[in-house]
């Protein structure tokens, strides 16, 4: 399982590190939950999509290079579902890189890993300036 879930997460990764919003958004399953500040309920594909938009719009704006990840720790829970805790290097350019923990809640659906709940508990925090 572990093996898996590394290939998903390098494919989530170079989804990032193309810049396409619709290639981020297949990771992510519908419906699915985003805890960063406040909660937010994707329900629709539609929704993911759009908040994949900003999410690149935003990296871009920031100066996004590349991102990079390592597998904090990942707990089997069950056949089909996993937690994982994935440390994220965004590399900027002409500024500081972005490092910061996200922890994941992963399912497999019709045989492909998919987000079902984020829990973005320090890249907030991460992309404040200073």
């Amino acid at each position: 399982m572990r093996e898996e879930i590394e290939r998903f997460f390098r494919s989530y990764r170079d989804a990032h590190n193309s810049g396409d919003p619709i290639a981020i958004a297949r990771h992510i399953a519908v419906p699915s939950l985003m805890l960063e500040r406040t909660a937010t309920v994707w329900s629709t594909e539609a929704e993911v999509l759009t908040s994949m938009e900003h999410l690149v719009a935003l990296y871009r704006r920031s100066g996004f290079k590349s991102a990079a990840f390592v597998v904090d720790w990942l707990k089997k829970q069950g056949p089909d579902d996993a937690a994982a805790d994935i440390v994220w290097t965004i590399e900027r350019h002409d500024q500081p890189s972005w490092r910061f923990h996200t922890g994941y809640n992963l399912r497999r659906i019709g045989g492909t890993w998919r987000i079902v709940f984020c829990t973005a508990y320090q890249e907030p925090t991460a992309r404040r300036p200073g």
